[in-house]
């Protein structure tokens, strides 16, 4: 259909022309890296913390071009350490990043694509061509899935993996055959390599058995001859020799994936070559048994999973690794920090990153289905039967989209990882199926009530262009708009990075000589964008040299560090961090005001005793703190793309910023 072919272009060309400007997010580096050594190398230890199809996927375009991979003479390679050597891939050994990422995420996009397109099929199924359209819509402007749908991540895959999962596990349900059993199956497989998050399709396939035995209708089996299976007893077998059977073609297929070799690692040294962990492991603690801290139990388990080779060795690691990350890290909501999260955060990320007219929609979906104005249609829009098996009816025929959306926020809402709203990019496609039930308010008597829907939908692809081409930063009017979503959430649902290519831009135009700090999150180069700037917080050489004062000039600060997460152990200052800045202040003046020379510098570095570089370090992340303390009291100057500020500071205000009192930041 040329509406549904015309609206996914659209949703292509949104995606692709968005990200045209945008360095890599913070993640791109390393899962591009890993599928490009995914498919050219033998040695598959680039393994934490997901299975590789997605970044397989996204690195094929790669494989013709003649790119150099960085040496494997060395640590980096060593440890396993993807990021060390994602940034060489893509700064230091003469590739262009620029392509690379492009052709990259247009794969991404692809399968942006294909979802839409699943979404229209599955809406329309259940709620007629209108209801498709309805659901199309909202996917393709949506501004979640436009800023998730064109990056090397995860998200895009495993939704889409989902997806089909369930659909095809429904399918299977209510019909078993050769070719509802094969496809289930493989999508089963793209999903438990796409994501260690795809355990939750055995609570999502075992609610959808339920659902189907208490419905009470005849199983139909066709190998060869049709036969009707009735009774649940029965229908169990079938379904358990069909679940035997997913079991089997999912753990092949992960085996194939990886060559169908248990070891991760060729030509690996005892003592020097490991898997990757975010800090090293302690002095005679290996990376396995560092990564089983805290969870006895799985790490048992899998302990056991390596004794039998039940699986590849990197895929064990992968999980290892994944359960121990679900312990909780660095996390913030509303001002607020905290490492093993808020039940609350993604309903609240929900409620600040959906649009409005979503929501409308939402709303006036879940009306029509009370009101029995969903399809399927008689000829006066009206449901036939009773209410009560009109929204059973709907309900059962709409079974894996709640399944799917109840399993996945159960878990999110459950979760300790609170670091990014994409999460979340499993349950927008069921939603925005389920949304077409909307459809049932098109063909009401009442005019006004017709064009709600049309208008809502209107309304939502206003946003999306409105916001265009920064995604990532969309906050409603509920937030107070983009401009103020940096005080709600950040990280990946705001801040991932991708804005360098736009700051310095904005510096060409504006910056007139003076100087530029910058405090930057994010794996995107400095260098390769032309920006010469002094880090915040700032780092000591091993000369000691440098003008560590900070004066008047331009202060641009990602909206993650303006937060102080990952850096600080709170977003507010605190009297024990003005205590400690207070304790250290002296001695870091005296250093600042020593003669900036190379010989002067490492004397007092060394009359000073051994601590001092941590002291320095301890100083520079303090000092940094107060300043972004004061900063968040006031407005930026400016801002590129919504998760950079900056800030044009004169002396006075620096001497307030860092000396002055703060009452509003001290609790």
């Amino acid at each position: 259909m040329l509406g549904v072919a015309g609206l996914l272009a659209v949703h292509f060309v949104l995606a692709s022309t968005s990200i045209r400007h945008k360095c890599s997010t913070f993640d791109e580096v390393a899962h591009l890296t890993r599928g490009y050594a995914w498919w050219q190398l033998d040695d598959k230890r680039l393994a934490p913390n997901h299975p590789p199809l997605s970044q397989a996927w996204a690195a094929l375009p790669l494989l013709d071009d003649g790119l150099r991979f960085p040496g494997r003479s060395q640590r980096a390679w060593y440890e396993s350490n993807v990021f060390a050597l994602g940034k060489q891939f893509f700064y230091s050994v003469g590739n262009d990043p620029e392509a690379m990422l492009g052709q990259a995420r247009r794969m991404t996009i692809l399968l942006s694509v294909i979802t839409g397109a699943v979404v229209f099929w599955w809406s329309r199924k259940l709620f007629g061509t209108a209801g498709g359209f309805v659901s199309l819509v909202l996917y393709c402007f949506s501004p979640t899935v436009l800023a998730n749908g064109r990056l090397v991540t995860t998200e895009m895959c495993v939704a889409l993996f989902f997806l089909l999962a369930v659909g095809g596990i429904w399918w299977v349900l209510h019909d078993v055959r050769p070719a509802s059993v094969l496809a289930s199956s493989a999508a089963l497989a793209g999903l438990f390599l796409s994501k260690m998050s795809a355990v939750l399709i055995i609570p999502m396939g075992l609610a959808m058995m339920i659902v189907r035995l208490l419905s009470g209708k005849a199983l139909p089996v066709t190998f060869g001859n049709q036969r009707c299976v009735a009774g649940k007893p029965k229908m169990v077998l079938v379904f358990v020799a069909v679940m035997v059977f997913y079991v089997l073609t999912v753990w092949v297929a992960i085996w194939a994936a990886f060559d169908f070799r248990y070891q991760a690692m060729v030509h690996a040294e005892p003592g020097r070559d490991r898997f990757f962990a975010p800090r090293p492991p302690p002095a005679g603690t290996g990376v396995w048994e560092y990564q089983g801290r805290g969870i006895p139990n799985v790490a048992a388990a899998v302990e056991r999973a390596r004794e039998l080779r039940v699986l590849p060795e990197a895929y064990l690691y992968s999980f290892l690794f994944t359960m121990q990350a679900a312990r909780g890290r660095d996390a913030f909501l509303n001002g607020d920090r905290r490492m093993t999260g808020w039940w609350y955060f993604f309903p609240l990320c929900f409620l600040y990153k959906v649009p409005l007219p979503t929501m409308g929609v939402i709303v006036a979906a879940v009306a029509a289905v009370a009101a029995g104005r969903s399809p399927p249609h008689n000829g006066s829009g009206v449901v036939k039967g009773s209410s009560g098996r009109r929204l059973l009816g709907g309900l059962y025929r709409t079974a894996p989209l709640w399944v799917l959306m109840a399993t996945y926020w159960g878990f999110a809402v459950s979760s300790n990882l609170n670091i990014g709203h994409r999460h979340l990019m499993p349950t927008f496609a069921p939603m925005f199926i389920a949304c077409g039930a909307a459809a049932g308010w098109l063909d009401v008597s009442r005019r006004w009530l017709r064009l709600v829907v049309p208008a809502l939908l209107g309304l939502l692809a206003v946003c999306a262009l409105s916001i265009w081409p920064h995604y990532l930063a969309y906050f409603n009017t509920v937030a107070g708009g983009p401009s103020n979503g940096y005080r709600h959430v950040v990280d990946s649902s705001l801040d991932w990075g991708q804005d360098l290519p736009g700051l310095k831009r904005w510096l060409d135009d504006n910056a007139s000589g003076e100087r530029v700090y910058l405090s930057y999150f994010g794996t995107g180069s400095q260098q390769r964008c032309g920006i010469t700037a002094d880090p915040l917080p700032s780092p000591l050489p091993e000369s000691g040299t440098g003008d560590y004062r900070l004066t008047a000039g331009l202060y641009c600060i990602s909206a993650t560090r303006l937060q102080q997460v990952y850096l600080l152990a709170t977003s507010e200052w605190t009297e024990e961090m003005e205590k400690g800045y207070r304790r250290r202040l002296p001695e870091m003046l005296q250093f600042e005001q020593t003669p900036n020379e190379e010989d002067t510098r490492a004397a007092l570095i060394k009359a000073k005793g051994g601590t001092f570089k941590k002291r320095f370090k301890a100083f520079q992340e303090l000092r940094f703190g107060r300043l972004c303390a004061y900063l968040r009291q006031r407005e930026p100057d400016a801002h590129v793309g919504y998760s950079i500020f900056i800030y044009r500071l004169t002396d006075q205000e620096i001497d307030k910023a860092l000396h002055g009192p703060l009452p509003k930041a001290v609790r």
